[in-house]
């Protein structure tokens, strides 16, 4: 029986359905856009079924959780409204499915101003270290794993909350903290518009208190020593902007106020 594929897409302030064309969509897809109206309505667009659901909810994570929620597919696909999608991104993925026993799969974005970031060239299966380095529009997964799981996004982070970043590092610890099993493979599936980032400002007090909060969203006993590791890895990025002791302090500080928040 063969695998039904589902995009996952979250947007904000569209006001027509034109950024299914500018993103290339080539399958079924669930469409949540944060705008300043409720409602839901199925489209069809050359031939493919669309949910668009109309939501004044705000923030990444809920986002893509309501979704999640929405979706049916035996795979989903997480994006974002800056991508474009490669004319076989279906067959790539599903192919994927079909020979990898995986619960998720990573897979390459090409960056279309720049480079994205660099990739390994073999493929392998993720650990936890390496699942810190992928991004949430490379992963496609079985929802009946997340689902079964209760995988979801951790909604006190990501953009548009306090902490504006980490959501699907948290994501992939929570699944791997499950068994789930995540892996990579060295295929294309998009490409992306990386001029402009909804976060990142520089390296100031706001971008350190949210990289500790992520930290601490992955729920492990090791939070501070991958606060320490990742100062002294990415010294020579925020060297200009931070010291290396008060960016050590302002994570604490983010991994501090997440726990807070998050223990309600």
């Amino acid at each position: 029986m063969t695998m039904t594929i589902q995009v996952l897409i979250s947007t904000m302030h569209q006001t027509d359905y034109s950024l299914l064309e500018k993103m290339k969509i080539s399958s079924d897809a669930v469409v949540v856009n944060q705008c300043d109206r409720e409602g839901a309505v199925k489209i069809q667009y050359n031939g493919f079924h669309i949910l668009w659901i109309n939501t004044t909810e705000r923030g990444l994570s809920k986002s893509r959780n309501m979704a999640l929620r929405n979706a049916t597919a035996d795979i989903c696909m997480i994006a974002d409204d800056d991508m474009e999608y490669r004319s076989e991104y279906t067959h790539t993925v599903l192919s994927a499915f079909e020979r990898i026993d995986a619960d998720i799969i990573g897979f390459q974005v090409r960056g279309i101003e720049g480079e994205f970031k660099k990739y390994k060239t073999d493929a392998h299966k993720v650990s936890y270290l390496q699942s810190m380095k992928m991004a949430s529009v490379e992963i496609a997964f079985k929802r009946s794993a997340f689902t079964a799981k209760d995988i979801r996004f951790d909604e006190y982070i990501g953009t548009g909350t306090e902490f504006l970043m980490g959501e699907e590092n948290a994501l992939l610890f929570q699944a791997l903290n499950n068994g789930l099993c995540v892996y990579y493979i060295p295929k294309v599936i998009a490409d992306l518009h990386i001029g402009n980032s909804t976060w990142r400002s520089g390296f100031n007090e706001k971008f350190f208190v949210g990289k500790g909060a992520a930290f601490a969203a992955m729920k492990t006993p090791f939070t501070t020593l991958l606060i320490w590791q990742w100062a002294i890895r990415k010294r020579g990025l925020y060297k200009n902007s931070m010291s290396f002791f008060n960016a050590v302090k302002w994570m604490q500080m983010g991994k501090k106020a997440y726990l807070k928040k998050a223990k309600g």
